[in-house]
């Protein structure tokens, strides 16, 4: 049997002909970035969150970005970003001339670990920002207690946590601003890449606003307030998006379902693999990871057995080679380094049949058996 680790064609297949009718009616419209439909997609996403303000981008980093600009960040400005993250949590920080000072993560979720966030404040710090990761979401009742006391504003990374919530607030509105990922393997993946800033701020959604499209104010075109960026959102990504929030529930509610059958699975292999779960949120689940002591080995067999997986992610963020001018070395980051060494992520997608699921299963705990044996 092969499964795939994620599965494009069975996730459109249902919309191929809403997909050809939306490019169609788009095509004919006359209007095609930053009109009616994203305008409309991010009054659904406001109304879905429950923020006040909902700012549509062409892609996850691009609202990072915006969302750092907006707040400041340049030479001069370290932003606090986790060891253990995709590389846009910080490259965007550096592209705009500020410095990443990178956290280690907690070793059983792989979060930010607040302890060493306090440690690693600088007389430089005014952002931090928060990543939450898979399914697991950072402890940000502490992270903001932090951020309160030594005047930090939190921004979260919570590209794959549309959906998610601690104690009735969305992640992404935790902290001053949030971001959520449109690209297509996400849990709200569209037809093309994009993104969502979500906030309570007034001021910086204006901000935003007028970064997003080259710092026009939306009423006068063409006069500029500032030097902005071209970040804006296609029509047909909002369509096809505003299209798909209407199931998004039930989405998500299946990917759940899959991760149960994981969890109850494989809950009994630790310390052999590691599953983390914690009930103090409401989890989506983007990707099934896994901390296996032999994830290599792990690995290699479920290739064999025709399963693919992928690796999230090979090399703590300090010590990859894009960072190796901050001198960071091997041991700095202990945790983070760890999880990179063990972390191993199963297919998981809304689409996955019941069968590969199960064989998935079958063939994890075979693979645990067969190394037992050797014990």
């Amino acid at each position: 049997m092969n499964v795939p680790f994620f599965n494009y064609e069975a996730r459109y297949a249902q919309d191929k002909e809403v997909i050809k009718d939306m490019i169609f009616r788009v095509g004919t419209s006359n209007n095609f970035i930053l009109k009616e439909c994203v305008a409309a997609f991010e009054e659904r996403i406001r109304q879905y969150t429950g923020a006040k303000h909902a700012i549509a981008t062409c892609s996850g980093t691009g609202a990072l970005t915006i969302l750092l600009r907006a707040m400041g960040v340049q030479s001069g400005v370290d932003v606090l970003t986790p060891a253990f993250s995709f590389i846009s949590t910080a490259s965007t920080i550096s592209l705009l001339g500020g410095r990443p000072v990178f956290v280690d993560v907690d070793p059983r979720t792989g979060m930010m670990d607040p302890n060493d966030l306090e440690a690693k404040i600088t007389p430089n710090s005014r952002v931090v920002i928060p990543t939450h990761l898979f399914s697991v979401m950072a402890d940000m009742r502490a992270i903001n207690e932090i951020a309160a006391r030594h005047q930090l504003v939190v921004l979260e990374d919570s590209a794959v946590s549309l959906g998610a919530s601690m104690q009735g607030t969305m992640a992404g509105l935790l902290g001053k601003a949030g971001l959520y990922s449109f690209f297509p393997a996400k849990p709200l993946g569209g037809i093309g890449d994009g993104a969502i800033i979500v906030t309570n701020d007034d001021e910086l959604a204006t901000r935003c606003r007028m970064l997003r499209n080259h710092g026009q104010d939306g009423i006068t075109r063409f006069l500029h307030h500032h030097l902005g960026y071209n970040h804006r959102m296609d029509e047909t990504v909002a369509l096809y998006l505003t299209h798909k929030l209407e199931r998004f529930d039930s989405l998500i509610a299946r990917r759940a379902e899959i991760a149960g059958q994981y969890h109850e699975a494989f809950k009994s292999l630790a310390p052999q693999i590691e599953v983390v779960l914690d009930d103090d949120y409401e989890r989506v689940y983007y990707t099934y990871v896994l901390q296996a002591e032999d994830r290599d080995g792990l690995r290699h067999d479920l290739h064999e057995r025709g399963i693919e997986t992928q690796i999230y992610y090979p090399e703590a963020m300090p010590l990859q080679p894009a960072f190796q001018h901050l001198g960071h070395k091997r041991g700095d980051f202990p945790h983070a380094e760890g999880i990179a060494k063990r972390s191993l992520a199963l297919p998981l997608y809304a689409e996955m049949p019941d069968e590969h699921v199960q064989y998935v299963i079958e063939s994890v705990m075979a693979y645990s058996s067969k190394v037992n044996a050797y014990v």
